[in-house]
Parts: structure tokens; C-alpha cells; sequence
């Protein structure tokens, strides 16, 4: 599994450096389309090439597929490796920090490795089920922080009146709360210790599979605002 994990991170540090490429002359970046709400650029798949290309030569026999592109090829295999060329696109795209590029893979449809790197500080969070979580190499662990008071909770921009009624009755009972425009950041950062929790819109399946991960291999929890852990609703809780 270790091997599988050296391949991921070797093929995100690639497509990492080609996004921090983009990142220096936006002027470059096209709009193409876009999928599930969420713009599509030129970015994307150019990040993308360059992970599948990595992978693919690796392993020609496994399935791949994209969170941009959907799947990209015929393969029936029990591995699939999915792409995440650009985590934090709407940060990307206004030249603010916080975007990551990130790979993960599927085992018989268990998500067994996942990384992910943000390619201005260099930082890379994997993770392999059952062997912990890690940032540049050093193990991750939430923090034991269990009080709101003094807490640091990440609270995504939202016009959602209960969204924001809850953000008041956090301020209120004491904790600070953070933005970082992305959803699987703040995941990270929660892993990482640097978060003691958060709570934020649903990204799409395969990104949160990824980063959930990551997280619950830090010790972190994970579920809906009704506690379902499968996250069936639209809110993600996380600490």
C-alpha cells in the first residue's frame, strides 16, 4: 500500500507544481465549462493531464476518473484513482491562497490512500487507511480541544439563515471563527490541529471521501448536521 501511496504523492507533487504554474500568470487560465455548479478551466485539465499521466504509466490497467472531467477511460478494474486537479477553484481564481491539488484511491470501492497538496505553502497531507495521516511526513492529530470557549471553528460563507444563526450562537458562546473559501482546506487544517472543528456545504462525493480520510485518520469525526457519518445531507460537520 506504501507503493501505491509514493506513486499518488509523486504525480500530485507534478500536477501540484504545474497548478502553482497557472497559479503566477492567471492571464493564462480559460473558462471551459463547468460541473456541479463549480467552473471548469483550462487549469483544470492541464493539472489533470499531468497526474493521469504519472498514474496511468504506473498503473495502465486502473480506473481512473476526475472530479472535472468524470471518468477517463473504459478500464473496469477494482483500483480506481480519482483526480482532484484543483481544490478551492473560486480562491484560485481571484489569486487567493488556499487551493490544492489532490489525488485519491479506491480500493473495491473503499477509499484506501488520499493526498492532497497545497502548492504555495508545499504542503502535503496524506493518508493511508489504518496507518494514520500525515503532513510533510510528520503525523497529524486533531486537537483535544472540547469547550467552544476559546475554540477556533471554520464557518463557510453561507446565506443560509441557520448557517448563520449557528455561526452567532458560536460567537456568542466564545469561540473565533475562520473562512478559507474552501471546504476541504478547512478539513485539513481541522486534521492538521490547526481547526478544532468546522462545518460547511457538501462538496462533491469523491473530494470528501478524500479528504474525510485524511481526517478521520487524525483522529477527527465526521457527519451531516443530522450526525448521519455516510453525510447524506447538505452541511458537513467536522472536529
Amino acid at each position: 500500500m506504501k507503493g501505491l501511496l509514493n506513486i499518488a504523492l509523486r504525480a500530485a507533487r507534478e500536477g501540484s507544481a504545474r497548478l502553482a504554474q497557472y497559479a503566477d500568470r492567471p492571464d493564462r487560465v480559460k473558462m471551459l465549462d463547468e460541473r456541479d455548479g463549480k467552473p471548469v478551466t483550462s487549469a483544470h485539465l492541464d493539472v489533470e493531464k499531468t497526474v493521469l499521466y504519472h498514474l496511468q504509466k504506473t498503473y495502465p490497467g486502473h480506473h481512473y476518473a476526475s472530479t472535472a472531467s468524470g471518468p477517463l477511460d473504459e478500464n473496469r478494474a477494482d483500483t480506481t484513482w480519482v483526480i482532484d486537479p484543483l481544490a478551492g477553484v473560486d480562491n484560485f481564481l481571484r489569486g487567493i491562497p488556499g487551493f490544492l491539488t489532490g489525488i485519491a484511491c479506491r480500493v473495491e470501492g473503499q477509499t484506501v490512500l488520499s493526498v492532497y497538496i497545497d502548492p504555495l505553502l508545499n504542503e502535503e497531507f496524506s493518508a493511508l487507511r489504518g496507518d494514520g495521516a500525515r503532513r510533510n511526513g510528520r503525523r497529524l492529530r486533531v486537537t483535544e480541544q472540547v469547550a467552544l470557549q476559546d475554540s477556533v471553528i471554520c464557518a463557510e460563507a453561507s446565506d443560509d439563515p441557520r448557517r448563520l444563526a449557528i455561526q452567532d450562537r458560536l460567537l456568542e458562546a466564545g469561540a473565533s471563527l475562520r473562512i478559507t473559501g474552501c471546504a476541504l482546506l478547512a478539513m485539513l487544517y481541522c486534521a492538521a490541529g490547526r481547526f478544532d472543528g468546522g462545518f460547511a456545504a457538501r462538496p462533491d462525493p469523491d473530494s470528501l471521501s478524500a479528504a474525510a480520510l485524511i481526517l478521520r485518520e487524525s483522529g477527527g469525526l465526521l457527519s451531516d448536521g443530522r450526525g448521519d457519518p455516510a453525510c447524506s445531507g447538505n452541511t458537513i460537520v467536522f472536529g
